[in-house]
């Protein structure tokens, strides 16, 4: 999970750090690479969940089961008789992981629902939630994503780096549509500098070179003052 999360990290700080231009540019480019590794790492953290709950034959004899289904058939048939094994949630995501792929975005899109709709530990729901609003995104549902990103970022009970990401993501979105009011709010909440988490700080930064051009009047005619207060 470290090793993953060190991915997430570095691919963020590294292409910030970079001279590709404005955060538009970097997010077209790369976007594909975060979800992956994003989905990967809740696929690590909800093995390591699933595993740590086995107590009996049965039990290890289900996990094993979604450990080993690869193919969408196949964990589409493990999920329907073990879905309530601790194990499910990590195989739900592989599911998710190749559906996408597919660019079978709505099918994706109801498996995740069934994981957040489950109310898991945090860092998996973070996750879980952050996946769905990139994957309304890339299906173009981009008021729909905005949206999404909007409410992650004012769950207090997710991680600073989770409402940070969702955060600057809404204010990006909301850029693009021209919703410039939603978008200041939205990166002023991510723009508060974050201790302890380089992802985090990273959007932060991203976050505040945003709200700088869109108060300089780069994305159209803005007064800083009209923002709505949070």
């Amino acid at each position: 999970m470290a090793n993953k999360q060190k991915q997430l990290d570095a691919l963020i700080l590294n292409v910030l750090k970079s001279d590709v231009g404005r955060f538009e540019t970097f997010f077209a480019t790369y976007w594909k690479q975060i979800v992956i590794v994003a989905v990967a790492l809740v696929v690590v953290i909800t093995v390591g969940y699933g595993y740590s709950a086995i107590s009996s034959n049965a039990a290890r004899k289900a996990a094993f089961a979604l450990a080993d289904a690869s193919t969408v058939d196949e964990l589409n048939s493990v999920l329907k008789k073990y879905a309530d094994n601790p194990g499910a949630a990590s195989a739900r995501l592989r599911l998710v992981k190749l559906l996408a792929a597919d660019k079978k975005y709505d099918e994706a899109l109801q498996e995740l629902n069934i994981i957040i709709n489950a109310k898991p530990e945090e860092s998996l729901l973070g996750q879980a939630m952050l996946t769905s609003a990139y994957l309304q995104e890339l299906k173009g549902s981009y008021e729909k994503a905005a949206a999404e990103f909007e409410a992650i970022g004012l769950r207090t009970e997710l991680s600073a780096k989770v409402r940070a990401e969702a955060n600057t993501n809404a204010g990006r979105l909301y850029l693009q549509l021209k919703n410039l009011d939603k978008a200041a709010a939205a990166l002023k909440q991510a723009s508060t500098p974050v201790q302890g988490s380089a992802s985090a700080t990273a959007w932060s930064m991203e976050a505040k070179s945003l709200l700088i051009a869109l108060e300089n009047n780069e994305y159209g005619k803005f007064k800083a003052e009209s923002a709505p207060n949070k």
